[in-house]
């Protein structure tokens, strides 16, 4: 996955919750643009959870694809 493809789903208007998908199966919810955000070369992202006070930090490269939590096929973005 390129940064721009994450940065796309980010600022998507409407924004369209989404699931990150990595390469070791370990997927994040992304329920709205408030709960990620990328540093400025695009090459990491912080996860927050609504459930826990920790963000997650992920390797932009080692994202597989994106998917919509409402599982629509149609909005999927592959890498």
């Amino acid at each position: 996955m390129t940064p721009d493809q994450l940065r796309s789903a980010l600022r998507a208007a409407p924004f369209v919750p989404f699931r990150i998908h990595l390469v070791d199966q370990r997927t994040f919810d992304v329920p709205h643009s408030e709960f990620a955000a990328m540093n400025a070369s695009g090459r990491v992202a912080h996860v927050f959870a609504h459930d826990r006070e920790v963000a997650e930090v992920i390797d932009v490269a080692l994202i597989v694809s994106l998917s919509p939590i409402d599982g629509n096929p149609s909005r999927a973005q592959a890498a």
